[in-house]
């Protein structure tokens, strides 16, 4: 079991992206405490995705988009004491708008703390999973993106168990 004190911070660990090394690589860092909403942008794949993250001092802070302009919105807002610990979803290939295949995440779900949120998109091509037993917080997300979604990995910190 994983034990912190409250006065120490917690060291952040990242999981590498899973999905294509296509498309641009972008970082929202580590630097954040939580994870307050996202927006999913999704129909057969995932078009895009926004989060809304909370830095130390309360502030609200939007990421910017990261993929297209394109696929049905899906909000999520997590409640005061929800966070996320867990993500699962697929990738594959789609064809693109000229008809090229391209290699995108295709489906994601979310879990929180208190609930499952998804799937978005479609669950369809290679499963991918950041499992965990519980004892973390996702604070943080990067990948790589274009039209699509092409990648997503995440920042997260150890829970403190205080006991």
């Amino acid at each position: 079991m994983l034990l912190q004190t409250e006065h120490k911070p917690s060291p952040t660990l990242t999981f590498q992206a899973k999905g294509s090394r296509s498309g641009r690589y972008w970082n929202d860092g580590a630097v954040f405490c939580n994870v307050k909403a996202l927006k999913i942008f999704h129909g057969e794949c995932i078009h895009a995705i926004q989060i809304n993250y909370e830095d130390k001092d309360g502030k609200s802070i939007w990421s910017e988009k990261h993929g297209g302009n394109v696929g049905l919105p899906s909000d999520l807002t997590l409640e005061l004491d929800e966070y996320l610990i867990s993500v699962h979803g697929y990738h594959g290939s789609i064809f693109d708008k000229h008809g090229n295949p391209t290699h995108v995440i295709r489906s994601l779900t979310f879990e929180t703390n208190q609930r499952t949120l998804g799937p978005f998109g479609i669950e369809k091509g290679i499963k991918f999973s950041f499992p965990t037993t519980g004892l973390i917080k996702i604070v943080g997300f990067h990948g790589r993106c274009g039209w699509y979604l092409d990648s997503i990995g995440f920042h997260f910190v150890p829970i403190s168990v205080l006991g």
